[in-house]
């Protein structure tokens, strides 16, 4: 059987972040937004430096209709839930020998297969087993994968722009929540809702009332 190489996982956290994405003239206009608003002005500096950089997170990469993302993720749960079955199906001799050469590659010298250097270090933990940490991340790999899927609804939110828009809305008001401990309101006359709407011009981003309320109502 082919051996399938790891892809790259990573959300594109180590990528360059430009510090003037969002240029001056735009920020002075969202001043003006969070002039209406209780944070203080080291907040309101803070927040619009969060909105440049994640808003070049949130525009990069490609979009997908609703229907794909959701077949992918799908499948992700269900293969999960077959390797569960499948591992729980092993008889003890067949688990017997599987932990024994697992366990050759994890201590051998010179092991003909080579396994990745934490999972060594994890199956060689007191009472380190590749099934049962296997089991854990699968079972977390079904429930997550799950959890995803059921958050894909069939109204206009889940198109891929508006789902875009939704995403970047939720992650400003969280860091609205972090500095302050409260949301920012979500009322379509708000000062939020006026910051993340110049926002969205800008970027061509549907972010409208809506948006923003669901954007909101999707953390509590």
């Amino acid at each position: 059987m082919r051996h399938i190489e790891k892809p790259d996982f990573s959300t594109g956290e180590g990528g360059w972040i430009n510090p003037e994405f969002l240029p001056c003239t735009l920020r002075e206009e969202l001043l003006l937004h969070l002039a209406k608003s209780p944070l203080t002005a080291e907040q309101r500096q803070a927040l619009i430096e969060f909105a440049n950089d994640i808003g070049q997170m949130v525009m990069d990469g490609e979009l997908l209709p609703v229907q794909v993302q959701r077949a992918q993720i799908e499948r992700i749960a269900r293969d999960a839930h077959r390797l569960l079955s499948s591992l729980n199906a092993l008889s003890v001799p067949a688990h017997q020998a599987l932990q024994a050469h697992t366990d050759y590659l994890a201590y051998g010298t010179t092991p003909p297969v080579a396994l990745n250097d934490a999972v060594k270090a994890a199956i060689k933990q007191p009472n380190g087993s590749l099934l049962s940490f296997a089991w854990d991340w699968v079972d977390a790999l079904e429930k997550s994968s799950n959890y995803a899927v059921q958050q894909f609804t069939p109204d206009t939110t889940s198109k891929p722009l508006l789902m875009r828009a939704r995403g970047y809305v939720s992650m400003l008001a969280e860091r609205v929540h972090a500095m302050t401990g409260v949301y920012p309101p979500k009322d379509a006359a708000s000062w939020f809702a006026g910051f993340v709407g110049r926002l969205g011009e800008h970027l061509d981003l549907p972010v409208g009332p809506r948006v923003v309320a669901s954007g909101i109502d999707a953390l509590r």
